[in-house]
């Protein structure tokens, strides 16, 4: 397959987009792409993914439709999922993430993706590389259950200094099943693991530090960047 084709595939039903490359604002005019995007982003807790999405949308929102959600889905069943963690483990709780995102996906982002929004979403196949990988399953039967789940048209996972990250973790009143269990340096080395396997899946990830308010505006100028030359080849085709 040729680098850089958005196609369907059958057999995993995968999307595949191979990988492009640098706050600048775009133009007014509020437009809707043919295919759509997909874009997740990822990365260990504390990281500023919650900033960085809301730093995306407000500089996305001049241009495109932006449709921003999460996972667990923000619905009854992805709730309850949430409310599960530390609760179930292994494989029982690896089950419910992937039903969850399987609702999420065909009842939220495909119909967003179809009306030709930019969907972005905190959290999706990168973490459970991460989070379910360490609580016990295997690399391979957490990719077996997620394999026939689209592909994102680009992966960002945030990555910064153990310090920072703690730090901002300090600052959070409750912190969860996973953010008590896992040490920062776990999770780090986790996502970096998860990045070169879903490459190897024909991901196209990025990875950005993402320690400072610098970084982060750097970082949203090269998603910008990489968002106009999907939308080129697109248009190419």
């Amino acid at each position: 397959m040729q680098k850089g084709m958005l196609c369907r595939q059958n057999v995993t039903k995968c999307w595949f987009s191979g990988e492009r490359s640098g706050y600048m604002p775009f133009g007014i005019q509020i437009r809707r792409i043919k295919m759509g995007f997909f874009i997740t982003v990822e990365g260990p807790n504390g990281v500023g993914k919650s900033t960085f999405i809301k730093k995306l949308e407000e500089v996305f929102s001049s241009k495109y439709k932006i449709y921003v959600t999460r996972e667990p889905s923000d619905t009854e069943f992805g709730n309850y999922v949430k409310k599960n963690e530390g609760g179930l483990y292994g494989e029982a709780y690896a089950y419910l993430i992937a039903a969850d995102r399987s609702y999420h996906l065909n009842n939220y982002v495909e119909p967003a993706l179809d009306r030709g929004e930019i969907v972005i979403s905190d959290r999706y196949i990168e973490s459970s590389l991460v989070l379910q990988v360490y609580d016990g399953v295997m690399t391979e039967d957490v990719w077996r259950l997620n394999c026939s789940f689209r592909i994102p048209d680009l992966s960002i996972i945030l990555l910064g200094d153990e310090s920072t990250i703690s730090g901002r973790l300090c600052q959070r009143d409750i912190l969860t099943h996973f953010e008590k269990k896992l040490t920062r340096e776990d999770e780090i080395k986790g996502y970096i693991k998860a990045a070169k396997f879903l490459k190897d899946k024909g991901f196209n990830v990025v990875l950005f530090k993402n320690n400072t308010e610098t970084d982060m505006i750097n970082n949203i100028n090269k998603v910008r960047n990489i968002i106009i030359q999907l939308e080129g080849r697109i248009v190419d085709e």
